[in-house]
């Protein structure tokens, strides 16, 4: 089902957050939210929410404000009106930071900004804390190493598992605050956060270009276990984890050793069934190809994934839909654009599935995306335009959208591999 859902009375009373005493008051008009899958959601149902729906958006992260005001910390994975260990990463500020950069304003970005900062900084004094899913668990091994050590208990005792997905979404979340504070002028908190950006390529192993497993004295694990669930990934394989570098796909393509090696490490996610649609990490795969200059691999990677893991049949589902997120991702794929790194303005394209859609935006702006000759057999993009100007990127900005307009793919049932494929046509390195 889709969450999160309104946890408000009619006369805007709601129960605060983790304990649920007091009961409190909404200001008139504003709703309050609970129940975040957050691990889930972040990726592209609050993107699609913010997109479609930027009011409602604003009001869900207000919420969030309000959990980190009343429980005093921002939470992971809120759900009962509480916090929870459920899951890993700090993906509310993944969504706080994506809703701020789409322009969203209805709600306290300072408080959420000093909740944001708290979990990125400070770590937990109280175990317990920890033990009810507040803070960043194993938060002062990632802050003294730049990745969590497999060792338990280095120099905090809360990483027993899933040290490299830690890392992995650590930073990437260390990115999308990276954002906010350098658009609110929080010079320091920018460099230090960015460069905690970086800190994926410390569990990426040079030797194989897969994602691995880091001992505190630096060595990696010698063994082969790319392709095998492993402890120290969340539900998962290292090969599926590997491309969990969304701020930065360049600088991984340099940890493979270059960008031949990358596609083809990329390649072999689809033709040897590495890629596994039925859980999150996975989502943003299909559209890795773009960074490569190879979008036309995405484009039949993600009809592929359309037609295959979304049947109207008994098991014709990969996965539960994990709040809304499964949908979101068939719902961004048949438009033709998805947000592969939320916190940036950037949607990556593939493959327009419909002839014409249209979307009434909040602001009154209306944004066409036609099709000409879309088709199960024709899911190749020929060429573009763009409020009928010729359009070659392999990327559209969320002010393109916003703006409304019309945006126009000719398809066909061969790729065309020169159109999106220069480096100039690229997405921006966001890095930098």
């Amino acid at each position: 089902s889709f969450l999160p859902h309104t946890f408000n009375d009619v006369d805007g009373r709601y129960p605060s957050f983790a304990n649920g005493t007091p009961i409190r008051q909404l200001p008139e008009g504003e709703t309050y939210y609970e129940d975040y899958s957050m691990w889930d959601t972040y990726r592209a149902l609050h993107p699609m929410i913010n997109l479609l729906f930027p009011t409602k958006g604003g009001d869900m992260m207000q919420s969030l404000v309000h959990k980190y005001e009343q429980g005093g910390w921002l939470p992971i994975f809120p759900c009962w009106n509480s916090y929870t260990a459920a899951m890993i990463g700090d993906h509310c500020i993944s969504a706080i930071s994506d809703a701020y950069c789409k322009g969203i304003r209805n709600f306290d970005v300072d408080k959420a900004y000093e909740g944001m900062r708290k979990n990125a900084f400070e770590v937990p004094s109280n175990p317990d804390e920890y033990k009810n899913g507040m803070g960043r668990r194993a938060l002062a091994s990632y802050l003294e190493y730049g990745y969590i050590p497999l060792e338990d208990g280095v120099p905090d005792a809360f990483h027993t598992k899933e040290q490299v997905s830690r890392t992995l979404e650590y930073a990437y979340d260390d990115f999308a605050l990276a954002q906010m504070a350098k658009a609110l002028g929080k010079t320091d908190d920018y460099q230090a956060l960015i460069q905690r950006a970086a800190n994926y390529r410390n569990v990426i192993d040079s030797r194989t270009g897969y994602a691995q497993g880091r001992h505190a004295d630096g060595t990696f694990l010698n063994d082969a276990n790319a392709f095998n669930f492993a402890r120290f990934i969340t539900e998962g394989a290292p090969c599926h984890y590997t491309w969990y570098v969304p701020q930065d796909p360049y600088g991984l393509m340099d940890c493979m050793g270059g960008k031949d090696k990358y596609v083809a490490k990329l390649d072999s996610m689809f033709s040897e069934q590495r890629y596994w649609h039925g859980n999150e990490p996975c989502h943003q795969v299909a559209y890795m190809f773009n960074y490569a200059g190879e979008p036309w691999k995405t484009q039949r990677a993600v009809r592929h994934i359309m037609e295959t893991e979304y049947l109207n049949e008994p098991g014709g589902l990969s996965g539960n839909d994990d709040a809304g997120q499964m949908s979101a991702w068939y719902m961004f794929a048949a438009m033709g654009f998805y947000p592969v790194c939320p916190g940036t303005p950037y949607y990556l394209l593939a493959s327009p599935s419909f002839p014409s859609f249209t979307l009434n935006l909040e602001n009154g702006n209306t944004f066409t995306v036609k099709a000409r000759n879309a088709s199960q057999k024709n899911i190749y993009i020929q060429s573009a335009t763009l409020n009928g100007k010729p359009y070659t990127r392999n990327y559209i900005t969320h002010q393109d959208i916003v703006n409304g307009g019309v945006m126009e793919f000719v398809m066909g049932d061969e790729p065309n591999k020169e159109w999106g494929a220069g480096a100039e046509n690229c997405p921006p390195e966001v890095m930098k």
